[in-house]
C-alpha cells in the first residue's frame, strides 16, 4: 500500500465525485431490507465499511454485499453489527425473515427442477402474479415486516424463553448464548414498535428489560463493557416503560455489581443506593435482602467497615424474617447466597477466618449442576484461605476454579484469577503462582 492512500483499507476510502452510493431497494427482499438498514445505521454512527469491518472482525467486502443485499449473513454477524452499530437489536430481530425467505426460495428452485406438471404450475402461478399489476409490492413489503399482534398465550412463552435462557446460564458458556440471548431481546423490542394492550405491553417490556440485563450481564462476562454499559441502557429504558420499579432497582443492583468488579466501589455504592431508594417496599424481603448485602459490601471497600458489618446485620435479618413475597425477576436468593456476599464483605473487613466460614457454607448449598457458581465461591474461600495462611488450599481452590471458568469461557473468571495469582506473587507464594501458569498453559492447550 503506498503512502498516497493514507493507510486506508478499500473500504475506508471516500467515493469520488460521479459515484454516489449505490441505492438499494429495501422492499426487494428481506435480505435487502436487512442490508438497508444496516448501511443507513451505520452511516448514521458515521462509520466505513472498514472500520465496521475491523470492529465486527469480518472483512468490508462481505460487509458491503450484505448491505446490497446480495449475501446472506450468518446470525454472529448480523448480531456482531447489530452491537456495533448500537441497533437494539434491530438487525437481529430482521434475520428470522431472510432465514424464512432463503428457505423459500431453496423451495422454488427444487420445485422448478422437478419434471412435468410441477413446472407447468409454478409457471402459471407465475404468470398470474405478474399479472396484478395493481398490487404496491413496495407496501406488501413493510406490511410483513409490522410486529405482530400480541396474546396472553404468545406473552406467556416469551416470559418462559427469557427465564429459561437464564437458567442455562449454569450449563452453557457465554459465548455459546449470547447469539440467542441477544435475538430474543431483538425480537422483544421490535414487539414493543407496535402499539399493544397496555398490560401486555407492560409485561413484554419487563421480559425486554430482563432479557437485556442478562445479556448484558454475559458481555460483561465475555470482556465486552462497552455493550454491556449499552445493554444495561437497554434493559433501564424497557424497566420504565414497564412501569416496573422493583425490576428497574434490579437492575441498578447489577449496575452496582459490575462497577465493583470494575474497581470502582464509590460508584457501586451509588449504584446500590439509588436501587434501595428505588426498591422501598414495592418488593419482596429477599430482594431487598440482596440489595443490603451489596450495599454492606460496597461500604467495606470504601473502608466504612462499622456501616459494612451493621448493614450486613440487617441483610441478615430481612431474609430471615421474609415474607411469602416473590419477585419473578429475581433470582433464587437464599442463605447460601448471602452467605457469599458476606463472605466478600468480611475478607474486605480483614475478617479471613469468618469469611472462609461464609465461603464454606455457600458452597455447601450450590447444586452440582451450578459449576460456573460454584467456581466462583472457590475463588473467594482462596482469597480468605491465602489471607489466613493456608497457601496450599488457596491454591487448589485457585486451580479447581480455573478449570470452570476456562471451561466455560468466563473472562471476568479469568480476569479473578489472574488478580488473585498476582495477590500470590506479591506475598511471595513464587510455587504457586507458576502452578497457575503451568494449568493455565496446559487447559490452553486442550482447548486449541
Amino acid at each position: 500500500m503506498d503512502e498516497s492512500s493514507g493507510g486506508q483499507s478499500p473500504g475506508d476510502e471516500k467515493r469520488r465525485p460521479g459515484r454516489p452510493p449505490k441505492i438499494t431497494d429495501s422492499a426487494r427482499s428481506a435480505a435487502a431490507a436487512l442490508g438497508a438498514e444496516l448501511r443507513r445505521l451505520r452511516i448514521d454512527r458515521g462509520l466505513t465499511l472498514g472500520q465496521l469491518g475491523r470492529l465486527v472482525g469480518y472483512s468490508w467486502q462481505h460487509l458491503g454485499a450484505v448491505e446490497r443485499g446480495t449475501a446472506v449473513p450468518s446470525e454472529v454477524v448480523v448480531s456482531a453489527c447489530d452491537a456495533a452499530v448500537s441497533a437494539n437489536g434491530r438487525l437481529v430481530s430482521m434475520l428470522p425473515a431472510v432465514i424464512r425467505e432463503q428457505a423459500r426460495v431453496r423451495h422454488q428452485h427444487e420445485a422448478a427442477r422437478r419434471p412435468g406438471r410441477s413446472i407447468d404450475l409454478l409457471g402459471a402461478r407465475a404468470r398470474q402474479v405478474c399479472e396484478q399489476d395493481d398490487l404496491d409490492w413496495g407496501r406488501l413489503a413493510d406490511a410483513a415486516r409490522r410486529p405482530s399482534r400480541l396474546s396472553t398465550a404468545v406473552v406467556e412463552d416469551l416470559e418462559l424463553i427469557t427465564d429459561r435462557q437464564r437458567r442455562l446460564y449454569h450449563e452453557l458458556s457465554s459465548a455459546e448464548m449470547m447469539v440467542h440471548v441477544q435475538a430474543q431481546v431483538g425480537l422483544l423490542v421490535s414487539l414493543l414498535d407496535s402499539p399493544q394492550p397496555d398490560s401486555l405491553r407492560h409485561r413484554v417490556a419487563s421480559a425486554a428489560a430482563e432479557a437485556a440485563g442478562f445479556a448484558a450481564w454475559l458481555w460483561y462476562d465475555l470482556g465486552d463493557l462497552y455493550t454491556m454499559s449499552h445493554c444495561y441502557r437497554q434493559a433501564g429504558l424497557a424497566a420504565e416503560e414497564a412501569s416496573d420499579t422493583g425490576l428497574r432497582s434490579y437492575i441498578l443492583g447489577y449496575q452496582g455489581l459490575v462497577a465493583r468488579a470494575q474497581g470502582r466501589p464509590e460508584s457501586a455504592l451509588e449504584f446500590f443506593d439509588q436501587a434501595r431508594q428505588s426498591a422501598q417496599r414495592c418488593v419482596s424481603d429477599s430482594t431487598r435482602s440482596w440489595l443490603t448485602v451489596l450495599t454492606a459490601d460496597a461500604l467495606a471497600r470504601v473502608g466504612r467497615g462499622g456501616e459494612a458489618l451493621a448493614a450486613l446485620d440487617a441483610a441478615r435479618s430481612v431474609l430471615a424474617g421474609q415474607d411469602s413475597r416473590t419477585d419473578e425477576w429475581m433470582y433464587d436468593f437464599d442463605e447460601g447466597s448471602l452467605a457469599v456476599h458476606a463472605g466478600t464483605c468480611l475478607l474486605t473487613v480483614g475478617r479471613p477466618e469468618s469469611a472462609a466460614a461464609a465461603f464454606t457454607d455457600a458452597l455447601r448449598s450450590v447444586p452440582p449442576s451450578c459449576e460456573r457458581r460454584g467456581a466462583e465461591i472457590q475463588v473467594g474461600l482462596a482469597a480468605a484461605r491465602l489471607a489466613s495462611g493456608d497457601v496450599e488450599e488457596a491454591q487448589r481452590l485457585v486451580l479447581a476454579s480455573l478449570e470452570t471458568f476456562a471451561a466455560r469461557g468466563s473472562v471476568a473468571g479469568l480476569h479473578r484469577i489472574r488478580e488473585l495469582q498476582g495477590t500470590f506473587r506479591a506475598r511471595g507464594h513464587l510455587g504457586a503462582a507458576a502452578a497457575i501458569d503451568e494449568q493455565a498453559r496446559a487447559l490452553q492447550a486442550v482447548t486449541v
